[in-house]
């Protein structure tokens, strides 16, 4: 029973972090495209 649940922390622990460095790939791609849009909006202030 105990090596089942030690067994069972230690999965759930590689599984949240996989899914919190998914997460903040996720989330950097999207600041990537939303920053790389914001010039356009603003006018670039070039010219």
């Amino acid at each position: 029973m105990k090596s089942k649940l030690t067994h069972l922390f230690t999965t759930s622990n590689k599984i949240n972090h996989k899914n919190i460095q998914m997460i903040f790939a996720i989330l950097a791609l999207a600041m990537l495209v939303l920053g790389a849009g914001a010039p356009a909006i603003g006018g670039g202030g070039i010219g």
